[in-house]
């Protein structure tokens, strides 16, 4: 059975988050080298809390031609097309309880011109378990998606 564009793009993107979560378990040193060398096209990004970045991986410059350094403490919706449909969607996916499902995003490049983005998340956690943020992996969706 062949996968479709999207669907093999999002296993992609998965086995990212994977390799990013067995990096972490790793210790420091790992995590920091797999996060800031993302594979060719994608890259990572975590929000708090607060819904700003707390870390972006280099990968972004390559997708959205922004400085990773310069988006932290900053907010997604200071870069994607639709704010108050992300900011719903982010508030919505940092309550407890909350199921992450692959979805797609229009941003703002720094150029002016957009591109949509596949996303996929997970949720980062503190010691007793409960949501402090989210790492959500992205690459350009592929056609169609």
């Amino acid at each position: 059975m062949t996968l479709s564009p999207k669907d093999a793009k999002i296993a992609e993107l998965a086995r990212f988050l994977d390799d990013l979560e067995r990096a972490s378990r790793a210790g420091g040193a790992a995590f920091d080298q797999a996060f800031n060398a993302p594979p060719p096209g994608l890259s990572v990004h975590e929000i708090n809390l607060q819904k700003k970045f707390m870390r972006v991986s280099s990968g972004h410059r390559a997708l959205l031609g922004y400085n990773p350094s310069e988006m932290v403490g900053r907010t997604p919706q200071d870069y994607v097309v639709m704010r108050s449909l992300s900011e719903s969607a982010t508030s919505r996916k940092l309550s407890p309880g909350a199921v992450l499902v692959p979805s797609t995003r229009s941003f703002r490049k720094a150029d002016g011109t957009e591109i949509t983005l596949l996303q996929v998340e997970r949720h980062l956690k503190d010691a007793q378990g409960e949501i402090i943020g989210i790492r959500t992996a992205v690459a350009e969706a592929p056609a169609g998606a």
